[in-house]
Parts: structure tokens; C-alpha cells; sequence
């Protein structure tokens, strides 16, 4: 298959190059498509390093991250994403094709013992699934996982917003147990307005459905939580699923996503004056969120929360020492 270096999602507009407006309309257009565009190109830095919490007084267990690629194939991209700042500067989604080179890393890592952790999320830096369209990835992992992690406590994170046609690769492949695929959803009206790339929920819901009957682990994460929007139904659809465990969180943003998100829904978050601190909603409007959805989940399967303070999770009686969050072992 011939591999091109860029890929774009929508082409130029028909304008007439003697036309006054063409050049601006270029302009506009190109700043449109550019950061949508699927940049294929080899890596040449590591692609596992560790992940260490960087937002101060949080709860979030330390991990490897695989740097598959930088960015996220849905588009439009969520309204919120973390990613648009933390990939400001890049012109487009960035997929790295240097397999190789990766996986040899990959059987590295998993053949090292007495790590900080046993835990290689590749969905940090991007959604898991996404690429593969551009980048057939996931049967790779999962062959290598199989043959090189059996007996050992090394666990691959897949984390996703994906649905039925980007897990697809995975329901034709035979489980692996240190494998979890991990499921972010939301109220299904909060992910068509801020999720409109990605998944529809309910798509999402049957993706995950289908893995677990199929024996793959599933983890899942009702993520963000965005006030305005009721979760009863879609805690109660988790809870259906039977999970591993669920992970919890409220929408929040690091000091500078405000300079590349427009959306209005962050302004209901309340600035903290520390720039490695996380903007989030009032104390007691997180405290009832999760509490809404501790009590619809029960002692169906451990709960986590994501990115949050240890003064929230004993609030609401959760157990830090357990680690029952998302990314944890």
C-alpha cells in the first residue's frame, strides 16, 4: 500500500486564483484543515518512557506511556480536548510509522522487572484506535502482548472513544489477558454536541458489550462529567457492562487550554492560581457528581476518579490505597 506523508480530511475550497478573496480564503481554509491533518512519519525519540503525575495534590497512579502517535483521529476533535494544547505547535495529527522500531521497544519494556509500574497506556497521547486506518497497529500489540507478557504482570492500556468500527480488529482477534480496552463515554447529548467526532455513545456501549462477551478485559470512564447534562442513564448502562472498573471525572483544563478552546462550558470552572494545578468546578458540585454516580454503581466493580484530589476521594469514601483508577495496574 503506498503510504503518503499527509493525509487530509476535506480539500481546498473551488476558488479562482485571480479571485480577490482567494488568497484569504486559502488561508483560512488551510488553518482549518491543517491541525486535522494525519501526518505519517517515523519517530525518532523513545516511544515507552514513564508518566509521572504532574497536577499537584492529585490522585493518579504513575505509568508508561506509548507514544504511538500525538494527537486524535476524530474529527472534529472534542471541545474540550486536552490535546489541542498540549499539541499547539504541531501542524496536524502526527502517526508514528516506525513499527519496528516500536514494537522492539515494546518487548524491552515487558521483558523488564521491578518497574514503577507494569501499566503502558496508549491512549495518553492519543485515542488508541484511531490511527488505524492510517496505521494498522493493534494486532501487532496484541500478538506481542500474547507471546512476550504471558505469566507476567505488564498490562497494555487501550483507552478509547471509539465504537463498533474502530474495535473491529479486536473482535476478530482471540483475547489477551494483559490486555484492557477502555471505554470513555458520556451523556449521549454532552457527546454529540462535545464529542460530535468521535463515536456515538451507544455505539460505544456496544462496542464494549461485544469485547467483553467475546473475554476481552473492559474497563470504562464516564469522562468528563459536564455540568448541565444528567448521567443516571449512562452510569446505569456502565453498571449493566460489569466492568473491571469504572473510573469517574469532572471536566477540568490545565491554566493555558483556555487559549485554544472556545467552548463555553469552561467557564464554569474556577481558576486556580497554581499553573500545575487543574481548573475544576466547585468543590461541592464535584462532590455531588461523583457522589450520584458512586451510589447508581454500587459494589458492582472498584470505582476510581480521575485527575482529582485526595481530599475529594476521602470525601466521597473511596480508596486511594487500592488503586482502582483507570490507568492503574
Amino acid at each position: 500500500m503506498k503510504v503518503r506523508k499527509c493525509l487530509k480530511h476535506s480539500s481546498e475550497p473551488n476558488v479562482p486564483n485571480g479571485s480577490p478573496n482567494s488568497c484569504t480564503l486559502r488561508q483560512q481554509k488551510s488553518k482549518q484543515t491543517d491541525r486535522h491533518r494525519i501526518v505519517l512519519r517515523p519517530r525518532s525519540s523513545k516511544f515507552v518512557e514513564i508518566f509521572r503525575t504532574t497536577p499537584i495534590n492529585t490522585v493518579c497512579p504513575n505509568f508508561y506511556v506509548l507514544s504511538h502517535a500525538n494527537g486524535c483521529g476524530f474529527v472534529p476533535h472534542c471541545t474540550y480536548c486536552y490535546l489541542k494544547s498540549s499539541f499547539w505547535h504541531l501542524n496536524g495529527q502526527h502517526v508514528f510509522n516506525n513499527r519496528d522500531k516500536m514494537l522492539k521497544e515494546i518487548r524491552g519494556w515487558i521483558r523488564l522487572d521491578d518497574l514503577e509500574s507494569y501499566v503502558l497506556n496508549a491512549g495518553n497521547l492519543s485515542d488508541s484506535l484511531s490511527f488505524e486506518i492510517y496505521r494498522p497497529l493493534i494486532a501487532d500489540l496484541v500478538e506481542v502482548f500474547r507471546q512476550e507478557a504471558k505469566g507476567r504482570p505488564h498490562t497494555l492500556l487501550l483507552v478509547t472513544k471509539g465504537g463498533l468500527k474502530e474495535a473491529r480488529v479486536l473482535l476478530r482477534l482471540k483475547p489477551c489477558d494483559n490486555i484492557a480496552v477502555s471505554f470513555s463515554v458520556n451523556n449521549p447529548v454532552a457527546a454529540a454536541t462535545h464529542e460530535a467526532g468521535a463515536a456515538t455513545v451507544e455505539d460505544r456501549l456496544e462496542a464494549a458489550r461485544r469485547l467483553k462477551k467475546k473475554g476481552w478485559r473492559i474497563r470504562m470512564r464516564i469522562d468528563p462529567i459536564i455540568l448541565g447534562f444528567d448521567y443516571g442513564w449512562i452510569t446505569r448502562q456502565v453498571k449493566a457492562l460489569k466492568p473491571e472498573r469504572v473510573t469517574l471525572g469532572t471536566l477540568r483544563a490545565e491554566h493555558n487550554l483556555g487559549r485554544f478552546v472556545k467552548t463555553p462550558i469552561l467557564r464554569a470552572l474556577e481558576k486556580c492560581s497554581d499553573l500545575k494545578s487543574l481548573a475544576r468546578y466547585p468543590l461541592k458540585t464535584r462532590l455531588k457528581m461523583y457522589r450520584d454516580g458512586i451510589r447508581i454503581l454500587g459494589t458492582t466493580c472498584p470505582v476510581g476518579l480521575c485527575e482529582e484530589t485526595y481530599d475529594v476521594w476521602h470525601n466521597v469514601g473511596l480508596d486511594i490505597e487500592s488503586n482502582p483508577c483507570n490507568c492503574g495496574g
